[in-house]
């Protein structure tokens, strides 16, 4: 009596397409003829990627460690949160804070560089002076 097979049989074309899409597939050669103006293409826009300056990702750090390394405290950093470039992670009322040094840093920067126009104006004092 025969009996059905659950595995399906292969012809030896299918093993060797199903080789070439896994971990031992065979590299092929191929042959391409570049002319001089391509090359030259080719050579430009990898001089204009390798220019490019990289995006620098944010290292962000907790309310703590930005206090840290501002020498302020961290109730201070709360209360400017806005102002130092804080982003919520997270949507809930107890989310916490976090801060890109360099941003901060930029903004304070720019907070001791600013002007006082008005002598005792909180918004154009320097933002260690507002509130404290």
């Amino acid at each position: 009596m025969h009996g059905l097979s659950a595995t399906p049989t292969r012809t030896p074309r299918d093993h060797c397409a199903a080789r070439q899409r896994g971990l031992g597939a065979t590299a092929r050669r191929v042959s391409v003829d570049l002319t001089p103006q391509a090359v030259e293409q080719v050579a430009q826009r990898v001089t204009q990627l390798l220019c490019q300056t990289p995006q620098r990702t944010p290292e962000l750090l907790s309310a703590g460690e930005l206090a840290r390394h501002l020498r302020v405290e961290r109730p201070w950093v709360y209360k400017h949160r806005h102002l130092l470039g804080g982003q919520r992670i997270g949507g809930g009322p107890k989310a916490p804070w976090r801060f890109d040094l360099e941003t901060a840093k930029a903004v304070l920067g720019r907070a001791h560089e600013a002007p006082v126009s008005a002598p005792g104006a909180a918004e154009d004092r320097p933002l260690n002076m507002i509130g404290d």
